[in-house]
């Protein structure tokens, strides 16, 4: 190649870079800020991307009680909040899936210990009752819970510092229940089922205990 035609490949190239450099540095005015020069009235003007997310989370939170279409669970929700600054919608919800989870299991398998610490007496009555008279009767249940489809918090109240929400809970579980000997007796155990429980939990709101206790379940 000779000499000439490098050169003027050369200088080709810095012209192309030149252009492509002005052209990419150029601003419209239109383009979006990135999530991290997004403003927030706790920022510092140095930037502090620490203090910016703390208050997101709460902005966030307030966002969610402020956006809830129902106006009755808005304003208990709302009312909730003035008692107890840390209540949190979506974390309620998972904690609920979760006692979900563990109180049908603790039930299925006859753990009255855990019945008892997360229901109120007189549910957990119920509960052991049932228990009781399914062995008594030689039965055992060869339940599963496969998924927890939908949990909406559907009512809520509040007397005085004593919270109550109910959450409807719409899950799949394979339900089976066998006698003494192993053999089934009501049940698939290749059928799952869609299952609509309504739970009310319930909870003071002075309490230092966070726990919220299952006050009653009703089919929904």
């Amino acid at each position: 190649m000779a000499i000439i035609d490098i050169i003027i490949i050369a200088a080709l190239g810095v012209f192309i870079f030149l252009r492509l450099r002005s052209e990419l540095g150029n601003k419209s005015g239109t383009e979006h800020l990135p999530p991290a020069a997004n403003r927030s009235p706790h920022a510092n003007q140095q930037g502090n991307t620490e203090n910016t997310q703390l208050s997101d989370v709460g902005t966030k939170e307030d966002s969610i009680v402020e956006l809830e279409g129902d106006p009755v669970l808005r304003r208990a929700f709302q009312d909730i909040r003035r008692i107890d600054r840390s209540f949190n919608v979506p974390q309620f919800l998972n904690g609920a899936e979760g006692a979900y989870r563990m109180i049908l299991e603790a039930f299925w398998s006859g753990d009255s210990k855990i019945l008892k610490e997360f229901l109120a007496d007189d549910i957990c009555g119920q509960f052991v009752g049932a228990v009781d008279a399914r062995v008594d009767a030689g039965q055992t249940l060869d339940n599963r819970l496969l998924d927890i489809d939908d949990a909406k918090i559907i009512e809520a109240r509040l007397d005085k510092k004593n919270a109550e929400l109910t959450v409807q809970f719409t899950s799949e579980i394979l339900a089976v229940t066998r006698d003494s000997d192993g053999v089934v007796i009501e049940g698939d155990v290749s059928d799952a089922v869609i299952v609509n429980d309504q739970w009310t939990f319930a909870r003071d709101l002075s309490s230092r205990d966070p726990k919220w206790i299952l006050v009653a379940t009703r089919a929904g």
